[in-house]
Formats: C-alpha cells, sequence, structure tokens
C-alpha cells in the first residue's frame, strides 16, 4: 500500500516531529519510577498496526499528563480483540466470567445487549451523563487535558447515536467516524463516461456531463443510473469487443479466469438497511412506552417493498452489474486494486486499503448514488463505551471509570483527535467541530490527497446521516438482513423464505 502521502508540507513534517518529541514514548524510566499502577485501565479494541501505534503515544501521553497534575500512576493496557463482533463476544462472555474492559470499542448494538444483560440499570453499562454533567470533570473542565470545549463541541448525529437506548443517558462517545463512499477508477471512468456522451441522446445509455467534473457528475446521479454505467461498462459488439473503450478496457477483463464486477459494495447489511430507508421503506423501531424493539418489514406492504427491493438487486447481481463482500467473500478493495471493479462502494475509513500500491491508476472517492432522491448514509466507526467489571468492588469500579472517562477526553480532544484520525488512521473522521479548524487539518486537507478527498465528502454529508433502532436483538437483526443479501444474489434461497428465516432468527435473540 502506498504512504499516506506522496507530498507533505513543511509544516506539517515539523509537527510531526514535535509529536514524537513530546510524547514522552522513549522514555521508559519516567514510568519505572512511580512503582505499581494505583489505576489501571483495560481497553478493548479493533484497531490495526497503524491506530494502535498512535494510541501508543497517546497512551504515554495521557499517563504522564496525570502523573503530572494529579500525581497519580494510571496505566492503559490496549488490547486488539479481532471485529466488532468479536469484541461484542469477548465482552458478552466476559460478564458471567468476571472478565470485561473498562473500555470498549462498541457499536450501538452492541451496548443495547449489554444492557439486556443487567438484572438493574448500571450493572455493566455507565451511564456517562455522571461524568458529562458533573461540575469538575465534564466535557471543558480539565484543560489539562486538552479539554476546551463542551459537549456541544462534538457533531451532534455522532452524540445522539450514544443515547439512543431504553434508558435514557449517554451510553457511547464518538471516537472516530466513518461512513460509506464510493471510490472509482478514474483511468477507467473518464474514457467510458465520455464514450457515453457520444452516444446519440436516443440510446438509452446516453449521458450528458453538462460542464461537470466526473467527480460532480458521479456525485449527483442516482442508484439507477449507477446501474446504467455498470452495464455499459460490460457491453460488448458482436466480436464480443467491450464497446466503450476496448483498447483502453483494463486487461483483466479478456482474461477468462478472473472475474470482473463493476460495481463492489463491501457490507450486505448496509446495502439492505440503506436502501430501505432511502426508499422510505419501515426498518426497525422501538416502542417507547414498552421499550421493546419490532422488525416494522415482518408484515403488509413493507415486507411487499423490501422484498421488490431485494429482487431489484438480484436482477443487478445476476446482470453482471453488482456484487458484494457476502456473495464473494472479501472485500471490494481487492477487487478494486486489481482492476477487476471499477467502482467500490466502502467504509471512508478504509480509504488506506482502496489505493493501488504501485500508483497504477488514479483514484477517486464521491457520495454514493442514493435511490428515491434522498440520500441517506450510514453512521459508522468507532465509539467507546464504559464498563463495569463484576469481579471487582465498587470503589476500584469507580476509580478505573473515571480515569476511562478522562482517558476519553483526552482522546477526543481536538488535537489528539486530528492526529488519530489523520496521521494514525486509514481514513476515519474526527467527532469534533473544534478539530475541523485546527491548522493540522485543515493542512491534511490540503496534502493528504485521496485521504482529504474522503474526508472532504464524508463532512460534505453534513445531516445525511442515518442510525438505526437499538434494542437486544437489533444486531442480529442487522446481520440476518446482510444474510438475506447475499442468500438471494447467490441464488441459496428464494427472496420469501430468506427473509422469513431472517426475521425468525432474529426473533430468537428479541
Amino acid at each position: 500500500m502506498k504512504g499516506k502521502f506522496k507530498q507533505i508540507s513543511l509544516v506539517m513534517v515539523i509537527s510531526l516531529l514535535a509529536v514524537t518529541a513530546c510524547d514522552g514514548s522513549s522514555d521508559d524510566s519516567k514510568k519505572d519510577d512511580r512503582g505499581d499502577p494505583d489505576v489501571t485501565v483495560t481497553f478493548w479494541h479493533t484497531f490495526g498496526k497503524t491506530i494502535q501505534d498512535t494510541l501508543d503515544r497517546k497512551i504515554e501521553d495521557f499517563e504522564d499528563l496525570v502523573w503530572e497534575n494529579e500525581g497519580l500512576n494510571v496505566e492503559i493496557v490496549q488490547s486488539y480483540r479481532g471485529g466488532y463482533d468479536d469484541v461484542l463476544s469477548n465482552v458478552l462472555q466476559g460478564f458471567s466470567a468476571g472478565n470485561v474492559p473498562t473500555i470498549a470499542v462498541a457499536y450501538p448494538d452492541h451496548v443495547a445487549d449489554y444492557l439486556n444483560m443487567e438484572e438493574n440499570p448500571g450493572d455493566y453499562v455507565v451511564n456517562l451523563d455522571k461524568y458529562i454533567n458533573d461540575s469538575k470533570v465534564g466535557f471543558g473542565k480539565e484543560k489539562w487535558l486538552g479539554d476546551e470545549y463542551g459537549i456541544d463541541d462534538f457533531i451532534s448525529a455522532y452524540i445522539e447515536e450514544g443515547q439512543q437506548f431504553v434508558y435514557e443517558g449517554t451510553y457511547l462517545i464518538p471516537l472516530m467516524k466513518s461512513t460509506e463512499v464510493m471510490f472509482y477508477n478514474i483511468d477507467i471512468v473518464e474514457p467510458l463516461l465520455q464514450s457515453m456522451t457520444s452516444l446519440s441522446e436516443d440510446s438509452e445509455y446516453h449521458i450528458s456531463l453538462e460542464g461537470q467534473t466526473i467527480n460532480q457528475y458521479l456525485s449527483s446521479i442516482s442508484w439507477d443510473e449507477l446501474m446504467k454505467i455498470g452495464e455499459y461498462s460490460i457491453a460488448t459488439d458482436e466480436n464480443g469487443d467491450y464497446i466503450w473503450n476496448d483498447n483502453n478496457a483494463p486487461s483483466k477483463r479478456n482474461d477468462e479466469d478472473t472475474s470482473f464486477y463493476p460495481v463492489f459494495y463491501d457490507s450486505d447489511s448496509n446495502l439492505f438497511i440503506t436502501k430501505m430507508l432511502q426508499n422510505e421503506i419501515p426498518y426497525s423501531s422501538v416502542n417507547q412506552e414498552t421499550n421493546v424493539g419490532s422488525i416494522d418489514f415482518e408484515t403488509g406492504d413493507a415486507r411487499t417493498a423490501a422484498e421488490a427491493m431485494v429482487e431489484e438487486l438480484k436482477d443487478e447481481y445476476d446482470a453482471g452489474v453488482l456484487t458484494t463482500k457476502g456473495c464473494l467473500g472479501e472485500y471490494g478493495s481487492n477487487y478494486f486494486i486489481d482492476e477487476q471493479a471499477i467502482f467500490s462502494i466502502g467504509s471512508s475509513g478504509g480509504t488506506g486499503y482502496q489505493l493501488p500500491s504501485s500508483d497504477s491508476f488514479k483514484v477517486g472517492v464521491c457520495s454514493v448514488p442514493a435511490d428515491n432522491n434522498n440520500p441517506l448514509y450510514v453512521c459508522q466507526g468507532p465509539s467507546l463505551t464504559v464498563l463495569r467489571n463484576p469481579s471487582l468492588t465498587d470503589d476500584e469500579n469507580d476509580m478505573r471509570n473515571l480515569y476511562a472517562w478522562k482517558f476519553i477526553k483526552y482522546l477526543t480532544n481536538a488535537d489528539v483527535n486530528v492526529e488519530l484520525c489523520t496521521y494514525g488512521s486509514e481514513g476515519y473522521s474526527p467527532v469534533r467541530e473544534s478539530a475541523y479548524v485546527t491548522d493540522e487539518y485543515q493542512d491534511y486537507l490540503l496534502w493528504g490527497e485521496e485521504y482529504a478527498d474522503t474526508a472532504r465528502v464524508v463532512t460534505d454529508l453534513g445531516n445525511s446521516y442515518f442510525t438505526t433502532a437499538v434494542f437486544p436483538g437489533s444486531a442480529t437483526l442487522r446481520d440476518q438482513v446482510g444474510g438475506i443479501v447475499t442468500e438471494v444474489l447467490l441464488g441459496h434461497s428464494e427472496i420469501s423464505s430468506a427473509f422469513t428465516n431472517a426475521i425468525n432468527q432474529t426473533k430468537l435473540s428479541m
């Protein structure tokens, strides 16, 4: 994979050198002199090596700050636990075994399952309002942690995601966020679209760019129009030559042993849920009086519309235009960088994986074409929840929870959050308004190339993010609807039976 920046400004070089010089990571003797930890905070996460390395530096910075300002020896122990579902499984098992972290990366669905394990509110999951509203340790109260602003500094949709549970309160704090974006191979798309503009206006494949750049055009089209581009990209003449540009078409297309798909969508679950909401088909909800979750497309018109939606996806798959990770068992980035896909729809947090290591082609990024002129996009990316370990005393838990809270405040201050999301990640976005106006982030937008392009797309989506209702079983529902897409596209199940099976399996978890 190529480096994050082909060019980097002098300002960024200086700032990175300053971070290395000031983070204290090279001086372990300071820490050894402090003796045994007074407080140990365990942190289970899903991060790869790049983020872990940055996190290591930030952990040491935080520990030094606490020692210098409070005289307390705090140790943050980070632990990679696999993917999001692996963390979920480990935490659920840990409640009964007395082995849970103080901080865990989590999706809202996961926290709903944790809350469902409690006999009494607060047994396992900490309502962070107790800290947020505190006059001494609330947001903006401890300047020595870089804690400058209140909760209003967070992007509102990100905070609201952590407040939509059966209990009132805040149970998640956003760390880094992402959404789905569409990456495209500029070297293929440019001649492809130019060919489509040259067609007669009577042709079903004719398009007009009308003075727009390729990126502007792709950002304005519908899902159906994207499918048309995909159809045209694989259309051949009577000799079997690709009609749009057979001389410049990727060599992989002529290799009978290699599959080619114009559009690759990573998440089968996101594909289902996003298209449901864009088409205003009810997905799920929670009864505010009973706090019981509901599968809103189980019967009636919603069921009919949802099945018709999946049938359209099946048609697009059968036409060779669309495929998914569930169908092929690997991420679209693998196909994309190998020029076996023109468009790759995946997480903005995975931008680095979409960039060919050899610079064999130029990559563009834009918003994902939407249905029904209703651009709604999933809000995802790591958030943090704070937990209580049933094997510890209340006093021990209280101390660990307090310093977990302080650590979360430190990680989400503007400067640290920018470093995690730019120098430390593969394309995540900061969670605070103040982060976006820092010199470091503005420099990143100037020099970050494809990463900066992704950041601009995510920022421009504004208030177009959606979250779904969370309740016991909502994580299972998400997995099951992804299974509907996979099973139907592969022809392993009829549409109606796939829906019935997914609904029944979800109900077992509700």
